[in-house]
């Protein structure tokens, strides 16, 4: 196998593959998609909230938002979970960057989102628990998203981040996922 016309640019990262058949690509990018842990809100609680948006579109909303990972970090712990806080009222337009966080190493990547627009007489206080999961379980623990395109002698791989990691951190990742599945197919097949 060989890697040949390396780039990297915001996030993306591109390269191709030669000595690899089409089967071993398509495991990779499906193991960028949903193999991948990430971190994400999973559970919402809130205290106050007078805005226009019910609890529920909220909390999905908080939940899609790209969150910081430092998996080394989770994966020492089968029970990893940072609570983000949020305690605004209006009237302004709340931002992820005004969660505040139980943890520095999992904050909002973007923190220019835009949660909701408060009027000045509403107001938003909530705890929300995030905690590491996978594409597999939930679009909302997708680190990013891949592709391929086969020609005559090489595959020619792309590869997005979505932010919780650098694109190279995400294939590593990735290629350390497919590596422990195959070793634990060895394993059982002994």
């Amino acid at each position: 196998m060989e890697l040949t016309s390396f780039t990297k640019k915001d996030g993306r990262i591109r390269f191709n593959i030669k000595g690899v058949d089409v089967g071993m690509a398509n495991a990779l990018r499906r193991t960028i998609i949903s193999q991948v842990p990430a971190m994400a809100i999973e559970k919402v609680r809130f205290h106050k909230n007078s805005s226009i948006l019910n609890n529920e579109i909220l909390a999905h909303r908080l939940g899609l938002m790209p969150l910081t990972t430092d998996l080394a970090k989770a994966r020492k712990s089968k029970e990893y979970v940072v609570t983000l806080k949020l305690d605004v009222a209006g009237p302004k337009t709340v931002h992820a960057s005004e969660m505040t966080t139980s943890d520095d190493s999992v904050k909002p990547v973007y923190g220019d989102t835009p949660i909701i627009k408060l009027t000045e007489t509403q107001k938003l206080k909530l705890e929300a628990d995030a905690v590491l999961g996978t594409g597999a379980d939930h679009i909302k623990w997708q680190a990013g998203l891949a592709s391929y395109e086969i020609s005559k002698n090489h595959v020619s791989f792309f590869a997005e981040t979505y932010g919780q990691y650098s694109a190279e951190e995400l294939v590593k990742n990735a290629l350390k996922e497919f590596s422990d599945k195959i070793r634990e197919v060895e394993e059982k097949t002994k």
